[in-house]
Formats: structure tokens, sequence, C-alpha cells
């Protein structure tokens, strides 16, 4: 069976599946197309029986195997219930025989239905053509002409397209709409596997390198330590330099995939059904007329029809194509040529276009036209029907008509959905790399930054001070290790910064650039998420103090105070004093408030300083950060 399947939301994915009333609304209305067209074939066999002199107890009692059909549309099933309903239909279906044998429309279209929307296409379109041939043949023992037995097949077959045209498509709107997201979250792993391996590739090997050469240089003589020292140093630079050049890529749209089309089941079921209710015309004309030689004119207006209904997309010039082409040819030519109205059983594939393509009331008012001048066919050329064949006659453009408008607007549908999900999907790549080039800017700038200067460090310190040399270039692996941890962290999205780490790592940098780093913690254990945004906010600034300064001191000082924590950094050497900005801002530090959910304020101050003040709530009633497990977006160079 055709199953119906939605996978839940990861929790950690950036992916918002946008489900609203509206697409719920949209489902039930491409079931509705199905039951609606359900019902009405029924009603069709429930006249026809009535039209062959039929009580009404024997009417419905060849409806009988409509119930298990019903319930096997009606969803998904085991196994062994889908066994068993179409074990329940096949006999029902044989009920009628017993009562009144074969006196009655007998069509076996709800065995072609259950097999073509019960079976994968492979078992299911063989036992479809085996009903088609089945009823033909059994027409033909009963002593049926090759006419009618033909006729019965066609009914059959297009009675069973009819549904399982409808059925798909339902299916094939629920199955996308549910899984919307799905695809967005399997694409992002892809693109997070592919990222993680491009960078581990790139600036991985980069980095394992430097940890060689220092590792080498630890306990080397002077002059070793210090080629191997500078040797490590331009790697980590080469590395930084590579960073910033992979976020800036990373920040680029990844490229639009290919053009959706519209499903295959939708025009392949369309074209079946054109090809269906051509040749049913042209046999029941020469059923009628007994005038075979008019299918001269008749066939090839039905090829051209079927062929603009092939080869085009819906539009106006289809429209227009095939008005002209089965319109003219029956109004007036059928009045001369009898045959030439039977075109006229093709107009609801016109009509299905006029009501899909064109808005009311021009819609309704040709869709009106075209009912008034089927319905005075009905009374010329003769034969004329009975009340009850005309019923069926109208019952009969009703439902082709609906259905074909059903297949556009479905696969209109599909086509939607399947339009949402690639968008869902690729804003949630261009979010995620946005957050890695974020990440690999932020995070590894910082750290490759700190072993570049802290390196640097060393190399002086060999000449002056060769104990504190050794001391800090110990320290300098531990370094690289943290920034590779980093590196795989921003490529699988477990990014984490705690404060205490962010405090040693700024002394660290702080002096290994020169600028003596005085640091006040006066507060306990704070809440994760804004331990984290503290973190975050204390990397920014000191990067912009070692980047866009030239700071001799740099104060940090962390205190509480009314349920709130308070930032505080504060370094000499900056720019011309300038207005204080407060978040949340554009980027950088006046953008951090915004991503971290705490107010920020930072600006220039008289006497070269440069401040930077941070508070974060850490009472009951705080708001949550935004993006507490992501590191701060700096500003750019």
């Amino acid at each position: 069976m055709l199953g119906i399947s939605a996978a839940p939301a990861a929790k950690n994915d950036p992916v918002d599946d946008g489900s609203d009333g509206t697409r719920d609304t949209q489902l039930r209305l491409v079931r509705a197309m199905m039951w609606a067209a359900l019902g009405l074939i029924m009603a069709l066999r429930l006249m026809a029986a009535l039209e062959l002199g039929l009580t009404w107890p024997v009417g419905l009692l060849t409806m009988a195997p409509y119930p298990p059909l019903v319930a096997l549309l009606a969803g998904r099933h085991r196994r062994r219930v889908r066994d068993g309903l179409l074990v329940a239909l096949l006999m029902l279906y044989a009920v009628p025989f017993a009562v009144v044998g074969t006196r009655w429309e007998w069509l076996p279209w709800p065995l072609a239905v259950a097999v073509l929307c019960s079976f994968r296409g492979r078992t299911a379109w063989p036992l479809f053509g085996l009903i088609l041939v089945a009823t033909g043949a059994t027409g033909l023992l009963i002593g049926e002409d090759a006419l009618t037995a033909v006729i019965r097949a066609e009914k059959t077959a297009t009675n069973g397209l009819i549904i399982f045209g409808l059925y798909a498509l339902a299916v094939m709107a629920a199955r996308v709409d549910a899984a919307r997201g799905d695809l967005a979250r399997l694409e992002l792993l892809r693109e997070r596997r592919r990222l993680g391996g491009e960078l581990g590739a790139a600036v991985g090997t980069q980095l394992r390198v430097a940890s060689e050469r220092l590792a080498q240089a630890v306990d080397a003589e002077p002059r070793i330590a210090r080629d191997r020292l500078r040797v490590a140093v331009a790697t980590a630079r080469q590395a930084l330099a590579g960073i910033r050049a992979t976020a800036a890529g990373y920040r680029v749209s990844p490229p639009l995939p290919a053009p959706i089309e519209s499903p295959k089941v939708a025009r392949l079921t369309l074209v079946a059904l054109f090809a269906c209710q051509a040749s049913l015309q042209s046999i029941v004309s020469v059923a009628t007329y007994h005038r075979p030689w008019t299918l001269l004119l008749t066939v090839p207006l039905m090829c051209a029809a079927g062929a603009i209904q092939l080869l085009m997309e819906p539009s106006r010039k289809q429209i227009i194509l095939l008005g002209l082409l089965l319109g003219v040819a029956v109004v007036p030519f059928g009045y001369l040529v009898w045959e030439l109205v039977f075109l006229a059983g093709l107009w609801p594939f016109f009509l299905g276009l006029v009501l899909t393509r064109m808005r009311p009331p021009r819609s309704l008012v040709i869709t009106g036209v075209a009912v008034a001048l089927y319905i005075a066919l009905l009374f010329y050329p003769p034969p004329v029907p009975g009340l009850a064949g005309m019923a069926v006659s109208l019952i009969s453009m009703a439902i082709v008509t609906w259905v074909s408008y059903g297949l556009i607007r479905l696969a209109n549908l599909v086509v939607l959905l399947h339009q949402a999900q690639r968008d869902l999907t690729r804003e949630a790549l261009i979010q995620e790399r946005t957050r890695i080039a974020r990440d690999l800017h932020d995070l590894l700038s910082f750290s490759l930054s700190a072993v570049a200067l802290k390196g640097e460090l060393c190399e002086r310190l060999l000449e002056v001070d060769p104990v504190r040399a050794r001391a800090e270039l110990a320290e300098l692996p531990g370094l690289i290790e943290r920034a590779l941890a980093e590196l795989e962290s921003v490529a699988y999205a477990t990014v984490g910064l705690r404060l205490d780490q962010e405090l040693a790592a700024a002394h660290t940098v702080l002096e290994a650039a020169g600028i003596r780093a005085v640091v006040t913690f006066e507060t306990g254990p704070l809440p994760p998420e804004v331990d984290t945004a503290m973190a975050a906010v204390l990397r920014e600034a000191v990067t912009n103090v070692v980047r866009h300064s030239t700071a001799r001191t740099c104060a940090i000082t962390i205190t509480p105070a009314d349920h709130t924590v308070r930032l505080r950094v504060v370094n000499d050497g900056a720019t011309e004093p300038s207005a204080p900005r407060t978040g949340p801002g554009g980027s950088g530090l006046t953008g951090l408030a915004e991503r971290t959910g705490g107010r920020l304020t930072a600006g220039s101050q008289a006497g070269g300083r440069f401040e930077l003040v941070a508070e974060f709530a850490t009472g009951p009633h705080r708001h949550p950060p935004h993006s507490a497990a992501k590191a701060p977006e700096v500003n750019p160079d």
C-alpha cells in the first residue's frame, strides 16, 4: 500500500518545517478531490444500473464491493488487513452475479482500483492488465459482441485510472509535505560531512604540521627550536589566512538545484485517460452509426488533441488549441457528420484546463456554455437517450472534468510542495554555511591568533629568557590541540564556550600580545546559557582589543548585580572617542546582544580608552539567549 509517514524533527538542526493550518487545509482538499471522484463514479454506476431496469434494492446490491474499497483507500494498512480487504472486495463483487446474473453493468473497476492502489508498480500494472483482459474475454464468453466487450474493458480502465491517478497524487502530496523537513535535515548532514572533510583536509593538515614542529621544538637546542618555532608560527598564520578565506567562501549561497518538473504520474494518468476516453468514443460512434469510415475524420482529430495534451504544458495557448480543435469540429460540423459529436466526450479535458488556468467568472462562463452545448447535443443528432441516460452522460462528463481539473491541480500542488521543500533545504544550508563561516572566523581565528602571538613571544624570549620561553613553548601544542577540537566542533555543530576557559585564554592571548591583563571574577557559578553567552562576548572583546587597538593594559571585570551579571572590558590605546553603541545592532560587538540575549554597550571613552559592558539576567525570569551554543561574530578585518 502506498503509505504516508513523517519523521520527527531533529532538535539540534536549524530546520523549521513551517507547519501551519494552510497546509493541513490543502492536504484535506487533496483527499477530498479523490473522494469526490469516487462518489461520482459510484453514483454513475448506480444510475446505470437503474437505467437497465434494476430495482433499487438490486441496484444497491451492485454497490456491495464499495465499502472494502473505501477502507482500502482510507489509509495505510498492514499486509494482513490489506489482503483481507482485497478478499472481501472480491467476494462482495461476486454477490450481484448470484442474484441477477449478468443482467447489470458489471464493471470490475473496484478490483482495478484496488490492485493499482495496493501493490507496487511491478505487480500492480500486470494485474491491472489481467483484469482488463479478463473483462473483455468474459464479455465474449457470455455472448457479447466484440465492440461491447471492448467498451466494457475501456470503461473499467477509465474508472480505475481516474481513482488511481487522484489517489497516487494525494499520497505523493502528503509524503512530500510530511518529509519537507526530512530532506533539509539529510542535506544538512551531508553538507556537514562534506565541509568537515574539506576543513579537515585543508586546515586540519596545517594544524597537525604546526603541532609536529612545536613538539620538535620543545626539547631542541635554541637554534633548531627557533627554526621549528618559526615554521610552526608561519603555518599557523597560513592556516589563519586560509580560514578567513574559507569563511568568506562559505558565506556565498549554495547553487540553485535543477528546476522541478510536474510529477509524471499526473501527466501519464491524464494522457492514459485521454487515450481511453478517445478510443471509447470512437468505438461507441462505430457501434451507434455503423459507419467505420468516419474514423478517418475522428481519429486524426483525437490524435492531434492527444499530442497537444501530452507535449504542451498547461497554458492559455493549450486551451485555445484544444478549444478550436475539439469545439469547432463538434459545433457546427457535428450536425453534418454525426460521428464528430463524439468528440464532445473529450471536452472535459479542455474544461479541466479552463478551470485551472483561467479565473472566474471567465472560466465559469466557458464551462457553462460547454455544458449547455453538451446538453443540446444529447437531443440531436439521434439517438436521443432517456432521462436516466442523459443523467449518466452528464455525470460522466462531470467526473472526467473533475478528474482532469484534479490531476492538474494536484500536480501543481506537488510541484509547489517540492518547491517549498527545496526552499527549506536551501535556507537550512545557507544558515548552516553561515554558522560555519562565523564559527570558523570567531573560534579558530581566535585560537590560531593565540598560537601565532604566543609563538612570536616564545621566539623573542629564547634570546632573553630561555627558561620562560621553554615554559611558554610547552603550552603551544595544547593550543593547537584545542584548535583541532574546535575545528571538528565547528563542522559538526557542537561548538560550546565556557567562561573559565575563555578567561584563561584571554589572559594568554593578551599577555602574548604584550598587553597586561587584569582579571577580576567576583561571581559564582552561572546558568549554562549565561556562562556561554558571557564567554562569547569576552572572546569577541579580546579579539578586538588585540586586532584594533594599541593597548598596553586591559582590565576584565565580572561582577553580579541585582539578578544580573555584568562583564566589563576596558583597554587603553583606543581610537578617537565615539558615541557608545547599544545592542542589538548590526554585526561584531553591536550584534552580540541580539544573538546572546543580553544587553551590550560599547564605545570609546575619554583618555584613549575603550569600554565594553555586557549584562545578562540570571534570575528566574531571564530570557534565554538566542544562540547560546554559538560563538560570536567579530568585526570583519
